[in-house]
């Protein structure tokens, strides 16, 4: 990296806050690390199956383009039509006095040489692997194979042809005698490597000379796996003549490497003896600008082959870097240009994704009370079907205070003279001539006490002949202090709490079956563990992750809902990635502990 600075000169507290700006790609990283780490073990995904890999490796390929000059072959006669087959030999079968069986994937027609006729019968289009993958012997083992009928022959009719392609079928009528030749992807090789300027997009012109035998072709295996072979015994073996072919080779995505000014580069200037040099240092390379100290300073750094700079993965082209970026770093925000000196990619930092929480000065972040609010959707309108868990109160034309003193009545009562609130009415929200209030939610496990205004006059004399003790102090408690409305104990009743948190839980419509469940049990877990502070989050992950780690590994969609709350959590600050990297590895013990006896 290489340090550029807007301005010429920084105090020492501005130097101090640049470096502390800088500072903040830190997390962004290590997080990236710690992912693309345990993608090495457990790929998400097989990376040469994404789209733009696969096209980036389609444009690489060679396109070879056959034609004829008939200033080159005027001593041939009854050349046409001339078949060109892109075609390897199999060694499945062997017949004696005959060629090799060759296996064709591609067949074109040429009716007239390159100077007459249309350039679709004149020209035979090829795909042929890229230059790095034609020392294979995958690759070495193709073939270029010319088939002449001449006189003895018939044009394939124009419904067997798409344009100068030719269906596979329509070569069983080519039985009989011919002259055949063939040009080896081997001996095209040695000039197709050396060839640097292919990579940016320039044609390169081959020639080569085919002996054209006299045969017999035999159809009959082209009903099976489009395999054809050529005898010689049935024919004169005299008569052999030579063909000039002339051949153009290029990448096949020359055309759209032009349209990118990076590649409109001029290399008329540069010595012949530094050109392959250069084109390899231009190939691929991408120049990533990192913004900080609000966006007045950055810092560069240069990567090949289209390699993203954070899990040096390489992508293949510009584009396909553009998809991976966006796609697997959210956290950062992308900036692409390209010009015809560089490709080059803006990097900054999203200012929501790495937003702390503001605190008084003096107080330690790590100890502040934690709190999650669920936003709940506005329903429109309730109906007497939707309101399940609410006791409808029957309000007749009374007086408002009747109405209040009526609807403050509707509690249920426990049998050791303590009672539970279901539903509480605001009176003022009560409608003259309707039966149902809207209802209100309660508090989680709170509303275990009636003010003595709302106790039954019944119930309040039973509890008056009952002694009540503190459950801490274990102390008499005075009547007053057991009709106060204030919570001495501060207790939780934990099967309320369980109960009011689902109810609302299934009021989401848009979250799943298992989201709601991970909140749940996340909401559970952190009230009755006593999860106050910020700094508790590190600790109660890994405890919940030991505590639930066998029934998140057997649910995959829990355990994916588990995780991406934690990714929340540490976008908020929350989690650090040493306890984000801990959590994942008790996870990953339970899933280990829980495969080995599907091996045995």
């Amino acid at each position: 990296m290489c340090l550029q600075h807007s301005r010429p000169r920084l105090s020492p507290d501005e130097q101090l806050a640049a470096e502390k700006s800088f500072a903040l790609y830190c997390k962004p990283v290590e997080l990236y690390n710690i992912i693309h780490r345990r993608a090495v073990k457990n790929p998400p995904f097989i990376q040469r199956s994404l789209l733009y890999k696969i096209h980036a490796r389609r444009t690489k390929r060679i396109q070879i383009t056959i034609s004829l000059s008939g200033s080159k072959n005027t001593q041939a006669r009854n050349i046409f039509p001339l078949y060109v087959l892109l075609a390897r030999p199999t060694n499945s079968i062997s017949l004696e006095e005959h060629s090799p069986i060759y296996r064709f994937s591609r067949a074109c027609l040429l009716t007239s040489f390159s100077e007459f006729g249309n350039k679709d019968k004149t020209e035979a289009t090829l795909i042929i692997p890229d230059v790095k993958n034609l020392s294979t012997s995958h690759a070495r083992s193709l073939n270029i194979i010319f088939i002449s009928c001449g006189e003895v022959g018939q044009i394939i009719g124009e419904d067997n042809c798409s344009g100068n392609d030719v269906e596979a079928s329509s070569l069983q009528k080519l039985e009989g005698k011919c002259f055949w030749g063939k040009i080896p992807i081997n001996s095209l090789a040695p000039s197709l490597e050396n060839c640097v300027t292919l990579s940016v997009g320039e044609t390169e012109n081959l020639g080569s000379t085919v002996i054209m035998n006299p045969s017999f072709l035999e159809p009959k295996f082209l009903e099976h796996d489009n395999c054809l072979t050529f005898c010689s015994h049935k024919v004169d073996a005299t008569g052999s003549y030579q063909l000039q072919v002339c051949i153009s080779a290029e990448e096949a995505g020359a055309r759209d490497m032009a349209l990118s000014p990076y590649n409109n580069f001029s290399y008329n200037n540069v010595p012949p003896s530094l050109l392959p040099e250069i084109i390899r240092l231009r190939a691929g390379n991408v120049l990533f600008n990192y913004k900080y100290y609000n966006n007045t300073m950055q810092k560069t750094e240069v990567t090949e082959d289209f390699s993203c700079p954070f899990c040096l993965i390489p992508c293949g082209s510009f584009k396909g870097l553009g998809c991976h970026l966006n796609s697997s770093h959210d956290l950062f925000r992308f900036e692409f240009w390209v010009s015809e000196d560089c490709q080059a990619v803006n990097v900054s930092l999203k200012a929501d994704a790495l937003k702390t929480e503001r605190v008084a000065e003096g107080v330690d972040p790590r100890h502040q009370t934690f709190s999650s609010r669920f936003k709940k959707r506005r329903r429109l309108e309730a109906t007497a079907e939707k309101i399940r868990h609410v006791h409808s109160h029957i309000v007749e034309s009374v007086s408002l205070e009747d109405a209040q003193a009526g609807s403050e009545d509707d509690d249920v009562q426990r049998e050791n003279g303590l009672s539970v609130a279901h539903a509480s009415v605001d009176p003022s929200q009560s409608v003259q001539g309707t039966n149902l209030s809207p209802p209100t939610v309660l508090q989680f496990g709170k509303s275990r006490k009636l003010s003595v205004e709302r106790s039954d006059p019944r119930n309040r004399q039973l509890l008056q002949k009952r002694q009540f003790f503190h459950s801490h102090r274990a102390q008499p408690m005075p009547l007053e202090q057991v009709f106060s409305d204030h919570d001495s104990e501060d207790e939780v009743d934990d099967d309320i709490a369980d109960f009011e948190d689902r109810r609302m839980l299934d009021d989401f419509v848009d979250v799943t079956k298992d989201e709601k469940l991970i909140m749940h049990m996340w909401n559970s877990f952190v009230r009755k563990q006593r999860v106050l502070a910020d700094g508790h989050i590190p600790w109660a992950c890994e405890a919940f992750s030991r505590s639930h780690g066998q029934q998140l590994v057997q649910n995959p969609a829990l355990l994916w809902g588990w995780r991406f709350f934690m990714i929340k959590l540490w976008n908020h600050s929350l989690l650090d990635a040493r306890a984000l990297n801990t959590c994942n590895t008790i996870l990953e013990g339970y899933q280990d502990a829980r495969s080995e006896p599907k091996q045995k």
